[in-house]
């Protein structure tokens, strides 16, 4: 089952798509787009909904937050329908030459998407012809994933910085004490509206933010005092009482988790990289 729907928030018109196997479902995807730019192209297991979504709008240029497939699944689809640039940032114009394989349940989920070798690499702007977007590499989620910030109106585009203030689960490769310093480093900007690809906030997100940064920093500061004692990731995972999402953890073959969060931690730690 198929879900498309669509808000608008001042000039910005948000698209959001969902597909279900078998009933509603219950994650969902936004495109933003704003003054003849379209930011992220969605999932590719809803690309007749996105196309249709965006084909009688004015697309003069294309931004990809970063590689994962439900942001970059359709850059195919929307250069075919509109002859303009894509952008990214230059790590996902390298990873999109050759995307990683995704598991089946994500292609189920999501869908898979091809490999672009024509995506235009950004570093600090992006402009159109009202706005000029600042761009904040914020990586931990993933390395190559980028924000976009208009001050002047103090928009924040998240990408997948937010999506809840409670996390339940992590991606294998995911370091959270790097989205740890992604998050204070965008809390140092003026925004008011969270623009969040999955979950958009237009009040209060500057706090929900925090309150993710809080939940993010007890987590990290309780799996490092058992790391430093000697336990093992399986004996922290245990001794505090952390359960798995099982229908999700057996759903993605173990690629999200929450034992991925203890890891993620724990790899930190190892790696030296620890949040300031």
């Amino acid at each position: 089952m198929k879900t498309v729907d669509s808000f608008k928030h001042n000039e910005v018109l948000g698209m959001k798509f969902g597909h279900g196997l078998f009933s509603k479902p219950k994650m969902f995807v936004h495109t933003y787009f704003i003054d003849g730019l379209l930011i992220d192209t969605g999932q590719s297991n809803c690309r007749r909904q996105v196309l249709s979504a965006i084909k009688d709008l004015n697309v003069e240029q294309v931004l990809i937050t970063h590689y994962h497939e439900d942001h970059s699944g359709n850059i195919k689809g929307v250069k075919q329908l509109f002859d303009v640039p894509v952008y990214a940032s230059e790590k996902c114009c390298e990873i999109m030459k050759n995307p990683p394989r995704i598991s089946l349940p994500q292609k189920i989920l999501w869908g898979n998407r091809e490999a672009q070798h024509n995506l235009i690499p950004l570093e600090n702007t992006i402009e159109t012809t009202n706005f000029t977007f600042e761009i904040h590499p914020i990586p931990g989620h993933a390395i190559d994933m980028i924000a976009l910030y208009e001050p002047n109106r103090k928009w924040l585009f998240s990408a997948d910085l937010y999506v809840n203030s409670y996390i339940g689960y992590f991606l294998k490769e995911e370091s959270m004490a790097t989205q740890i310093q992604s998050i204070k480093k965008v809390l140092n900007l003026d925004f008011e509206v969270l623009f969040c690809s999955h979950n958009p906030q237009f009040k209060g997100g500057r706090k929900l933010l925090e309150k993710k940064l809080v939940f993010f920093e007890n987590f990290f500061e309780s799996v490092r005092v058992l790391h430093d004692k000697g336990f093992s990731p399986k004996e922290i995972f245990k001794h505090l009482g952390l359960k798995e999402h099982g229908y999700i953890k057996q759903f993605s073959s173990n690629s999200l988790s929450k034992f991925n969060m203890v890891n993620s931690v724990v790899r930190d730690i190892e790696n030296e990289c620890l949040p300031s």
